[in-house]
C-alpha cells in the first residue's frame, strides 16, 4: 500500500516538473532575446573594458578571488577543482551562488523532462558517499534526511544520513545505491562522469554475490535492520518493490536494470571530450532506445560555460548561464577577442569568462566547438582542454596528440582496449631515465601490454618529432604500460578517494609519478 500512495505522488510531482519545465523553457527564450544587453550591463558591473587582460589561473587570479571573498566576508566559502592537471584551484562560493547552481540544474532537468516527455522525473543521482573539498560535495552536502516530498522525488538524497552510511560501511556502495534503486525505482539517473555509472553496471556483472548482499540479508532478516533503515525504505517504497527485492534475493546470476528499477528511462551525463570509451561501455548497460542519453551541459568549478536548449530531442548548448560574461579568442587567432555572436560554426575557440567572485577575464583553456548558431548564439560543444601538455626534455607531448595515439591504438587492438579509458603519465623512478607510462584502465588485467607499449611510442615517434629526438639520444626512457582499475587509478595516481563527484579522466596526467 505505501509503495501505491507513494508512486501517487511521484505522479503529482511529476506533473509539476513538467508544469515548471514549461516555465522554464519561456523564461530561457527570454533571457535568449535579452542576452546582448545583459552582457554589456555585467560588463559595466564587473568594470570589464578593453584594457581589462585575459588571465589564467595565478597570482593574479587568486588575488582577485581573495578580494571577492573578502567582501563575501563569512559566507565565503572554496570549493576545489580535481588538480588532475595541476595544483587543485580553490574558486570561491557562497551560500548564494551554491542555491543559484541548484537552481539552474533543477531549471535544466525540469526543461529536459518535458522537453523528452519522461513520464516519471523521480531522478536518482550517482553521488559519492564520501566528502571533499570538490563543488558537487558542497552542492549535495547534507546530514539529516530530507522532508518526505523530497526524498519521493530525489531518493539519492537520503544516502548521506548515518544509517545509510553504516550500510555503505558494510555492504560497499553498489549494494547501497542497487538497495535504493530496487525500492525507489526512479525515471532517471544522473551523473556528471559515465565512468560512475559503468563502473556501478560493471561491478552488478562482476561482483552479483558482494552487490546483492545487502538485498539479500534485508529479504531474509529484515528485523536485524535498525528502525531509521526502515523508516527510510518506507519513504523510499515504490509499487512492486517487494516482488523486485524478492527477485534479487534468490537470483544467483545478475540481474538486469529493467527487472531492479523497470521505471528507468532516461540517463544524463557528460558526453564532451574524452569520455567516449564510457559512453561505448554503458551502450551495453543502457542500450538505446530503451534508455535515453540526455546530456550534460558544460560545467567546471570555475564556471557554468554553457546551459542546454531543447528543442524537442534536440539539444544545443549556449553560452547563457546567469551573471556570466563569455568571450573567445578563436583557436588560429588569439589577437582578439571575440563575443559569442561573432563566432562562426565549424571553428574552435577558446572560452574566456568574468563573473562577480574574482574572475576577470579567465582563461578557461576549454576549446569548443561552434556547431551553429541558434537565435544568433553559438550551439557549443566542448572538444578538449587547451593547453594539457607535458615536457621532460622539451618533447611538448600534449593531450591532443596521445588522443590520436589512443585512436589508433583502439584500432590496432579493438578487443583488447574495448571498454577502456587510456590515459599517461609522466614518470622518473630514482636513478632510472624519465618516461612516459601508459595506464590501461579496466576491469581485466591485459597480457599484451609490452607490446601495446612499443607500438605507442613507435606512433608517439611519429607524431611528435621531439619525442622521437629525445627517445634516439636516449634522454627519455621507452613507454611502459601498466593496468588499474577505475577506482584504484583515481585513488592512487590522482590521490582522490571521491573521484565519483571531480575526478576528471584526461588523456593526459600531468601529475608526475615515481614509478
Amino acid at each position: 500500500m505505501r509503495g501505491h500512495i507513494n508512486d501517487c505522488l511521484r505522479t503529482l510531482i511529476s506533473s509539476a516538473v513538467n508544469g515548471y519545465g514549461l516555465i522554464a523553457s519561456a523564461w530561457l527564450r527570454l533571457r535568449m532575446i535579452r542576452y546582448s544587453r545583459n552582457q554589456e550591463t555585467l560588463k559595466l558591473r564587473y568594470k570589464i573594458n578593453q584594457d581589462t587582460p585575459v588571465s589564467s589561473y595565478g597570482p593574479r587570479v587568486v588575488e582577485s578571488i581573495q578580494q571577492a571573498a573578502a567582501n563575501a566576508g563569512w559566507r565565503a566559502r572554496f570549493a576545489q577543482t580535481s588538480g588532475s592537471t595541476g595544483k587543485a584551484k580553490e574558486i570561491l562560493y557562497t551560500k548564494r551562488r551554491l542555491l543559484s547552481l541548484k537552481l539552474t540544474f533543477s531549471d535544466m532537468y525540469a526543461r529536459a523532462c518535458r522537453a523528452f516527455q519522461i513520464k516519471r522525473t523521480s531522478l536518482y543521482v550517482f553521488n559519492s558517499f564520501q566528502t571533499d573539498a570538490s563543488l558537487t560535495s558542497l552542492l549535495l552536502y547534507e546530514t539529516t534526511l530530507p522532508n518526505y516530498f523530497t526524498t519521493l522525488q530525489a531518493p539519492y538524497r537520503a544516502q548521506h544520513t548515518p544509517a545509510i552510511r553504516a550500510l555503505v560501511s558494510k555492504y560497499g556502495a553498489a549494494a547501497v545505491r542497487l538497495w535504493i534503486l530496487t525500492i525507489s525505482n526512479p525515471g532517471v539517473l544522473y551523473s556528471t562522469n559515465p565512468s560512475t555509472i559503468s563502473t556501478f553496471f560493471d561491478e552488478l556483472a562482476t561482483d552479483w554475490h558482494r552487490s546483492s548482499k545487502l538485498i539479500r540479508d534485508w529479504y531474509e532478516t529484515p528485523a536485524a535492520f535498525p528502525p531509521e533503515v526502515h523508516r527510510i525504505a518506507r519513504r523510499l517504497a515504490s509499487r512492486d518493490c517487494a516482488r523486485r527485492l524478492r527477485q534479487i534475493a534468490t537470483s544467483e546470476s545478475p540481474l538486469s536494470l529493467s527487472i531492479c528499477a523497470p521505471a528507468v528511462e532516461a540517463f544524463i551525463c557528460w558526453t564532451g571530450g574524452y569520455v567516449k570509451p564510457f559512453l561505448d561501455q554503458l551502450d551495453s548497460h543502457l542500450p538505446a532506445p530503451r534508455y535515453r542519453l540526455i546530456p550534460m551541459y558544460s560545467m567546471s568549478t570555475e564556471t557554468i560555460e554553457t546551459l542546454p536548449y531543447f528543442r524537442g530531442n534536440d539539444v544545443a548548448f549556449l553560452p547563457i548561464a546567469d551573471g556570466v560574461v563569455y568571450e573567445f579568442i578563436a583557436e588560429t587567432n588569439e589577437d582578439s577577442l571575440l563575443n559569442p555572436h561573432q563566432l562562426e560554426p565549424g571553428k574552435l575557440y577558446a572560452m574566456i569568462v568574468s563573473d562577480a567572485y574574482g574572475l576577470r577575464r579567465y582563461q578557461t583553456d576549454d576549446l569548443f566547438l561552434c556547431r551553429r548558431k541558434i537565435n544568433g548564439l553559438p550551439d557549443l560543444a566542448f572538444v578538449r582542454r587547451r593547453s594539457l601538455q607535458y615536457s621532460f626534455t622539451g618533447e611538448k607531448l600534449t593531450a591532443e596528440q596521445l588522443s590520436t595515439v589512443f585512436e589508433q591504438l583502439r584500432a590496432i587492438y579493438p578487443a583488447v582496449l574495448a571498454g577502456r579509458f587510456l590515459t599517461c603519465i609522466p614518470s622518473h623512478a630514482a636513478g632510472g631515465l624519465p618516461h612516459y607510462t601508459l595506464l590501461l584502465i579496466g576491469h581485466h588485467p591485459v597480457d599484451d601490454r609490452d607490446l601495446i607499449a612499443v607500438r605507442c611510442d613507435e606512433l608517439l615517434c611519429e607524431i611528435n618529432c621531439e619525442y622521437r629526438s629525445k627517445r634516439a639520444s636516449g634522454r627519455l626512457g621507452r613507454i611502459e604500460c601498466t593496468h588499474t582499475d577505475i577506482r584504484d587509478f583515481a585513488e592512487t595516481f590522482a590521490g582522490n578517494s571521491t573521484w565519483e563527484t571531480q575526478f576528471k579522466f584526461l588523456p593526459l596526467i600531468r601529475n608526475p609519478v615515481l614509478i
